[in-house]
């Protein structure tokens, strides 16, 4: 006859003892050297590519005004073309850049130029958005310059980062020719916010 009373403390010790192993499982715990070396791998691969393409959603707001639309963005070559297409067909836009300067192309025919796209941007399109600065943040890498904070997720990949007043989070990486890429990226300076949702990912070349 099985002895229910004495079956129920050992299953009650058993239990005890499992609980007790998993509770001293260590935590692995990957140290920030560790993570910047990842990062930097992951930089170095990005940095050695000749050109890249997204296909997503973007939508800008500063406080008082927004809008949002299908974005295409290609960089390569020392080239820069972004097109843009607001919801229900309004606000459609190109903007190209290079080492003369930028141009941006308006719906209705209109041309516009300046030096810099941000420049451009800014005194066109009324967004104070750091363009140069956000083709690296796409990326999930840190513009040139000093940052005032980054966070890492355990493969090296930037959760975020604090750069150039702007606080910038990431989200939702793939894994593109060998690349974790992000899928969502969301910068944010006071009441003004950038965000991508991104579709697609095209990665050129890489150099030797």
């Amino acid at each position: 006859m099985i002895n229910f009373r004495a079956t129920g403390v050992l299953f009650g010790l058993g239990a005890a003892l499992f609980l007790q192993a998993c509770s001293t499982v260590p935590t692995t715990t990957v140290p920030e050297t560790e993570l910047e070396t990842r990062y930097g791998i992951r930089a170095a691969e990005l940095s050695a590519l000749d050109s890249w393409t997204l296909e997503g959603k973007l939508a800008v707001n500063d406080g008082n005004d927004g809008g949002s639309g299908k974005l295409r963005w290609q960089e390569g070559d020392e080239q820069s073309r972004m097109d843009f297409h607001g919801a229900l067909g309004r606000g459609a836009w190109r903007l190209e850049s290079g080492p003369d300067g930028a141009e941006l192309q308006l719906a209705d025919g209109r041309t516009y130029q300046a030096a810099s796209v941000s420049e451009l941007v800014r005194g066109q399109l009324g967004w104070s958005v750091p363009v140069e600065a956000l083709s690296w943040w796409v990326l999930g890498l840190q513009a040139p310059g000093s940052a005032d904070a980054r966070s890492f997720e355990a493969d090296g990949t930037l959760k975020s980062l604090s750069q150039q007043g702007w606080k910038i989070e990431f989200g939702r990486y793939r894994e593109q020719d060998g690349i974790s890429m992000p899928m969502k990226v969301t910068a944010r300076q006071a009441e003004k916010s950038v965000k991508l949702a991104l579709r697609q990912w095209e990665l050129g070349e890489r150099s030797d």
